[in-house]
């Protein structure tokens, strides 16, 4: 069994390595297409994911929240990951889903999409996550550099990203879709924890 290529392979077996015991093959799964709902929430409400998963949620609740998609757990330190055994529907595509949690709370998410996608795929994406979460922006590879660094260091650098987009809701959440080298492209939601310093919590020695 061969471990699939892209980010979400990439999370799982390489921030998570100790705690599989080995260099990751024979636990990182083959992919198969396994429908399920789109995100969808009206505005003004707490961020909702996928029918019912909230930031803050622990891997067990989130588990609850995803009937019918089978998922894995490795963890190592502060950090966890759960991720679908099988691809998850997302708009028209199938994509890796991946949960990030930060202390057993739901921190991050990652769609992971197929660099053999159409070159029109990004641009149809975009104006999807529009039409669900508002006006977008531009947004820098930095920034999302930035979130994944905590998790796992050097997973992406600034050059490898680009034409990344940003949009942000009242709440705090933030989503951002990127290309990346090699033709992939994902779309990483953000919590308000993952994003504002210590959530608002300072270190003020020697300030």
């Amino acid at each position: 069994m061969r471990i699939r290529g892209g980010m979400a392979a990439l999370l799982a077996a390489g921030m998570l390595l100790s705690a599989s015991g080995g260099a990751g093959e024979g636990w990182f799964p083959t992919w198969q297409s396994t429908p399920t709902p789109s995100p969808l929430q009206p505005d003004g409400t707490v961020f909702s994911f996928r029918g019912g998963v909230r930031w803050g949620m622990g891997p067990e609740e989130v588990r609850g929240a995803e009937t019918g998609v089978q998922m894995e757990e490795r963890s190592q330190a502060e950090w966890s990951v759960l991720y679908s055994v099988s691809r998850v529907e997302v708009s028209r595509f199938f994509a890796d889903l991946v949960y990030i949690f930060q202390q057993q709370k739901l921190n991050m998410i990652l769609y992971a999409f197929d660099p053999a996608e159409p070159a029109g795929s990004y641009a149809y994406l975009a104006g999807a996550l529009s039409n669900v979460y508002g006006e977008r922006s531009a947004g820098e590879g930095a920034e999302v550099v930035a979130l994944m660094d905590r998790v796992y260091p050097g997973m992406y650098t600034v050059d490898t990203l680009s034409d990344v987009l940003t949009w942000q809701r009242g709440d705090g959440t933030r989503v951002f879709l990127y290309r990346q080298r090699g033709g992939s492209f994902s779309v990483l939601y953000a919590s308000p924890d993952s994003w504002l310093t210590d959530n608002g919590v300072y270190i003020t020695s020697g300030l």
